[in-house]
């Protein structure tokens, strides 16, 4: 990664750039000049170049907010801008020449770049070429950010969870870096909590290219910005790199969300349960069906089903003949499967999910080193990470044996959607990033072929076609204890260190971060919600910490009622099946039922009712209102006409199909779910 500033000395490098404005000649996209300052704009936005500061800004029309970039102090360079041209023909736009900090390099890049407005909307496009792509090329920071000065401004980023609010100003800021291939999706946003104005900065080309938060100070406060820096694929450019900027006026993250939203759509990302069912009816069985690892018998199948658990995801093995009728009974059979993490194969043996022939299967690094992967716990196992050019070949030998032994409906693919991209350097079998990302498509792309319910770790935006379920995008991202490794802490103040010597977080930060209802928002929800089911990670399950903080399993049912998604419980000594099946069944009734009527509707809002973002309300495009209230303090709501005194983790809902409230009656607290033939209430 490149940190520019951070050596103690830089070079420069000189990009020659075209910026087209109106590619496809908008009639209402105009170029206009007024001496060294160059102005491309349409209906909503106008975009101002200053040739002589090395600068751009962006207006937005409607609403008068004006981004400018942060200051690039001493120009000791010369200027960023340079030869400033118009070019004419059906492409009218400018041409110039551009200086950018890079790291330490040999010689000079030259690249082409198309900025394009739209004749319709606050859209600007930003393209980037280069004439000989097999250039080598350092990371090259491009264009300094666009700073969002405002008192409740706000970064917006889906950082390996469903979504985040971090304060501009928050000090110290957490992160300084994102990879945006690992981005959850490929965008950060910068919006105005109060005013709802901001902007989504979307990288189109996420493969090779990182997203840096700049610092900068405006009077007495130091705020941060978004820049991208393009990296090199296998050394070179290779190819085009995109980028889209979005203007909103008003919304704020949730206009963001479903800017992206929009664009999912119409680059085939987005694809509705309404399409997938479709081809897999099964799929309805998650609908509802809390995620459940620990216990695949059919004897637990059976006292669950006897309980009124009418769904469930049971991961695990059991004779075929059980899971026949495991499968009668309703619920969804899976497996845990994993294809990036070996071991070597023994001799005569078969390859297999886990095991291959080592080292010639293994990624090699640019240094040619082969890369690690998972380390056990006690350190005493080291896997060490199969190419994922390899992937679909040893599938193809594990699957289809696995479903001639036994009746499995679905299949749980672990570690390909947790991941960060690589490139791998083995002449047998190399591939750059974007071709890593197209063996992950190809995977679970096969296995959903075999006609499997298929669920993965984590979640990213290209997998959405292919994944039913994801397990992880409700957890925070900061886990406090080796949640991997299904370590489970019995205090809060318990410290762990990871198998690789790393000090893992606290409770504090998990506090915040993880389970914290005032930097968490459901970004992914708003986009993805009736595409992909979400829930937990596993080591994060809603019924994990029943020995640390017995109150976040409340705490979680209250954000799965939120965000309509479903929760993931343990079925083993250590869950609360077996330790607490109060616990399991309130769970269950309290999230699943709400969840199978609404799992195919969008999420179509989210805010904050209360200042202090204790209370939240979503609404969904089926007509379902969601009203939590995640504070200490009684919050009295009103929905559809009627008053609810909601106690901490207390919620409202009612919708087409569905009446649920958890609230305080007569000083107690009442608990009622009415939803078809299904009638439950724990009233005294």
């Amino acid at each position: 990664m490149c940190h520019v500033g951070s050596v103690g000395f830089r070079i420069v490098v000189t990009i020659s750039a075209v910026l087209v404005v109106g590619a496809f000649a908008f009639s209402e996209t105009k170029v206009s000049r007024d001496g060294e300052k160059w102005t491309l704009e349409n209906k909503q936005i106008r975009v101002t170049i200053d040739a002589q500061s090395g600068t751009f800004a962006v207006l937005e029309k409607a609403g008068g907010h004006e981004w400018k970039q942060i200051p690039r102090g001493e120009q000791k360079d010369g200027p960023r801008f340079r030869n400033v041209q118009e070019v004419g023909g059906p492409k009218r736009g400018l041409s110039l020449e551009v200086s950018v900090e890079s790291q330490p390099r040999q010689g000079g890049v030259s690249l082409s770049v198309r900025l394009t407005l739209p004749e319709e909307g606050a859209d600007l496009f930003i393209e980037a070429d280069m004439a000989q792509r097999d250039t080598e090329i350092p990371n090259i920071p491009f264009l300094e950010a666009l700073l969002h000065d405002s008192p409740a401004g706000v970064l917006v980023v889906a950082d390996y969870c469903d979504g985040h609010l971090i304060p501009l100003d928050m000090k110290p800021f957490p992160r300084r870096w994102f990879s945006a291939s690992r981005l959850d999706m490929p965008w950060v946003g910068l919006c105005d909590l109060e005013k709802g104005f901001g902007y989504m900065l979307l990288v189109e080309t996420p493969d090779d290219a990182s997203i840096e938060m700049r610092t900068v100070r405006t009077g007495d406060r130091e705020l941060v910005a978004p820049r991208v820096v393009w990296t090199a694929s296998k050394k070179q450019f290779r190819y085009p790199r995109r980028l889209m900027y979005h203007f909103a006026r008003n919304g704020g993250y949730v206009a963001l969300a479903k800017r992206y939203r929009a664009y999912a759509r119409d680059t085939g990302f987005l694809v509705p349960f309404s399409v997938k069912l479709d081809r897999n009816p099964n799929i309805a069985r998650v609908f509802g069906a809390p995620d459940v690892w620990g216990n695949a018998s059919l004897a637990f199948a059976r006292e669950a089903k006897a309980a009124r658990v009418e769904k469930m995801i049971i991961h695990g093995r059991s004779s075929p003949e059980d899971m026949k009728a495991i499968n009668g009974l309703g619920y969804l059979t899976s497996e845990y499967d994993n294809y990036t993490d070996v071991l070597q194969v023994e001799p005569g043996k078969e390859i297999n999910s886990n095991r291959d022939n080592l080292p010639d299967s293994v990624v090699m690094k640019a240094d040619g080193e082969r890369m690690k992967a998972w380390l056990t716990f006690d350190k005493k196992t080291q896997f060490m990470k199969r190419c994922p050019g390899l992937w679909v070949r040893t599938a193809e030998i594990v699957v289809p044996k696995v479903l001639k032994e036994r009746p499995y409906l679905g299949r749980f693919i672990d570690v390909t959607t947790a991941e960060d991209l690589y490139e791998c350097n083995d002449p047998k079998h190399p591939l750059t990033r974007t071709e890593k990302r197209e063996c992950g498509v190809a995977l679970l792309g096969y296995v959903r072929s075999l006609g499997l319910v298929t669920g993965g770790e984590h979640g990213l935006w290209w997998a959405v076609p292919h994944l039913d379920y994801i397990e992880g995008m409700m957890s925070g991202g900061s886990y406090s204890w080796p949640a991997g490794h299904l370590v489970r802490p019995k205090t809060k103040d318990q410290e762990f260190t990871s198998p690789w010597g790393n000090r893992l977080g606290k409770w504090d930060e998990y506090e915040k971060w993880g389970i914290g209802h005032e930097y968490r928002v459901p970004l992914w929800e708003l986009v993805f919600h009736d595409c992909i089911v979400s829930t937990w990670y596993w080591g994060d399950a809603s019924d994990f910490l029943l020995d640390a903080a017995p109150e976040v399993t409340a705490k979680k049912d209250a954000f799965n009622i939120l965000y309509g998604t479903i929760p993931l419980m343990w079925a083993n000594r250590q869950g609360a099946w077996e330790k607490s099946r109060e616990t399991f069944l309130r769970t269950y009734c309290n999230t699943c039922k709400l969840h199978e009527v609404i799992a195919a509707a969008e999420m179509l809002s989210h805010e904050f009712v209360s200042s202090d973002r204790a209370v939240q309300r979503t609404r969904f495009s089926d007509g379902t209102d969601v009203i939590v209230n995640f504070g200490e303090k009684p919050y009295s709501a009103e929905l559809d006409g009627k008053k609810y005194l909601l106690p901490q983790n207390g919620f409202a809902v009612k919708g087409p199909k569905i009446k649920q409230s958890l609230c305080v009656v007569n000083d107690q607290t009442v608990t009622t779910i009415v939803c078809g033939e299904f009638r439950y209430t724990d009233a005294k």
